[in-house]
Formats: C-alpha cells, sequence, structure tokens
C-alpha cells in the first residue's frame, strides 16, 4: 500500500518510496531527510508534516549536494481525498518539488 502525499487542503499529489517523493504518474520529485524535503537538485522546499509538505516559519532551510534521480516507479493510483482536513496554518508547499523553469532560475 502506498503512503500518499497529500496537499493541505486533503487531495493526494504524491506519494513516498523509501525516501524520495514522486507524484501521482510515478516521477520522481525530490527526498526526504528527517522533517526536511528537497528537490532532486539539492534546493530546500519545506517540512515532511502530517504527510504533507509544508512550510513552516519555524524551519531552517538549508541546501544540500544534489543527487542522481532515482528511477520512475509504478504509480499506486489517484488516492482517496482524506475525509477531515485539520488546517494547521503552514502552506502546502508540494508544488515547490517541480524544477524552476529556466527562466526564474536564472535570476
Amino acid at each position: 500500500m502506498a503512503m500518499y502525499v497529500y496537499s493541505a487542503g486533503g487531495e493526494p499529489v504524491g506519494f513516498v518510496y523509501e525516501t524520495f517523493i514522486h507524484d501521482l504518474d510515478g516521477i520522481p520529485l525530490g527526498r526526504i531527510l528527517g522533517s526536511r524535503v528537497h528537490r532532486l537538485d539539492g534546493t530546500y522546499v519545506g517540512e515532511w508534516f502530517k504527510e504533507t509538505v509544508v512550510t513552516r516559519p519555524t524551519a531552517r532551510p538549508r541546501a544540500i549536494p544534489p543527487i542522481a534521480e532515482p528511477p520512475a516507479r509504478p504509480s499506486p493510483g489517484t488516492g482517496t481525498p482524506r475525509r477531515i482536513v485539520v488546517d494547521y496554518g503552514y502552506p502546502d508547499a508540494f508544488h515547490l518539488l517541480y524544477a524552476a523553469p529556466a527562466a526564474e532560475a536564472a535570476e
């Protein structure tokens, strides 16, 4: 059974395989190291909190060395939304796992 990653609104947006976060198509996007979430290029994205990637004001962001992209994994399916969503006040940061467009990265 897959461990899904949820948006702050309770919708499944990805899944975890080992320490890697994949989107629902099975494409690897990042990894979890402790409570920190990084893109594969080492860029800090946010914190792993209650099966969600969020921005927390108490986090101490720092980049890590990049790693080679792991293989894509078969999708576990779209999953089902959570029935009860508790708003902890942390903004969703899953979208930051997707690589920045070249124009944005050059700025």
